[in-house]
C-alpha cells in the first residue's frame, strides 16, 4: 500500500514515487503497548468497582428478591440474578392463570414490540436443549430483549435450581446471552419460603 525506498536512487530520502509510509512494524513494541492498555483498563475497572458498590455487585453477580403486595391475588414470588451483561428472572404466581417461568434477559437479545414464539437452544450446566420459548422485551426496559421459558410447576422449578449453574441461549443460531449464577441455594430457600407463605 505504500511506496518504500528500496535502497536505489541517490539515497537522499524516500523514493520519488511517493510517501514511504509508516516505519517498519515492530511486533514486540505493539504487544507491549497492548499490555499497557490492558493494565490501564484493569486499573480503571478496579477503581470503579472499589468506588461503586452497585457495579461491584453486578460484576460478581447478585440475587434480588421481591413479592407482590398481600392483597394481590396472584401472590407473585420473584428471584432475579443480575450481572453486567444481563441476568435471569425466576417468577412463580397463583390464581386462575397460575404459572412459573424462567427468563434470561440482556442487551444482546433483540427487543420486540410483541411477544413471539421462537425455537431456541438452551444450555444449562453443559446440557443443550432445543425448546420453544417466548421472545419479548424486558417490561422495565423496552430496549432490552428477553427469552422466556414456561416451567411445568413450582416444584419442578425449585428442584432445578442448582447451587452454581452456567447458562447460554442461542436465537436464530446466534448466542444472545450467557452467564453463570452462584448461591442458587439462597434463591431456592427464598422462593420456597415465599411460596409456602401463600394463604397463611
Amino acid at each position: 500500500m505504500y511506496d518504500v525506498d528500496d535502497g536505489g536512487g541517490d539515497g537522499a530520502g524516500p523514493s520519488s514515487r511517493g510517501d514511504s509510509g509508516p516505519p517498519p512494524f515492530n511486533a514486540a513494541e505493539f504487544r507491549a503497548l497492548l499490555q499497557w492498555e490492558k493494565q490501564v483498563a484493569q486499573e480503571n475497572e478496579e477503581r470503579l468497582l472499589k468506588n461503586d458498590p452497585v457495579l461491584r455487585e453486578l460484576k460478581q453477580g447478585v440475587w434480588k428478591f421481591s413479592h407482590s403486595q398481600p392483597k394481590d391475588s396472584r401472590q407473585i414470588c420473584t428471584a432475579s440474578f443480575l450481572q453486567l451483561n444481563g441476568g435471569v428472572l425466576i417468577m412463580d404466581w397463583v390464581g386462575e392463570a397460575k404459572g412459573t417461568l424462567l427468563a434470561y434477559f440482556g442487551g444482546a437479545i433483540p427487543p420486540t414490540t410483541d411477544i413471539r414464539t421462537e425455537t431456541v437452544s438452551l444450555t444449562q450446566s453443559g446440557e443443550i436443549q432445543r425448546v420453544l420459548a417466548f421472545h419479548a422485551s424486558l417490561p422495565w426496559s423496552a430496549k432490552i430483549g428477553m427469552i422466556i421459558f414456561a416451567v411445568p410447576s413450582t416444584q419442578a422449578l425449585l428442584g432445578s435450581i442448582e447451587e452454581m449453574q452456567d447458562y447460554a441461549v442461542e436465537l436464530h443460531g446466534q448466542e444472545v446471552i450467557h452467564g453463570k449464577w452462584h448461591s442458587g441455594s439462597t434463591a431456592r430457600k427464598w422462593l420456597s419460603n415465599c411460596v409456602n407463605k401463600r394463604g397463611k
